[in-house]
């Protein structure tokens, strides 16, 4: 229900992927980080 109707009718599911992929691409970097691959 808390999915806003586009206008366009494509589902609204890009917004959430758009987050889902930062915030796993952001957690697989300070893993990176915190395993010593990157040094920073």
């Amino acid at each position: 229900m808390a999915d806003r109707p586009v206008p366009n009718g494509k589902p609204p599911y890009t917004f959430r992927v758009l987050w889902a992929g930062l915030l796993l691409g952001v957690n697989i970097l300070v893993a990176a980080i915190y395993a010593g691959i990157l040094d920073i």
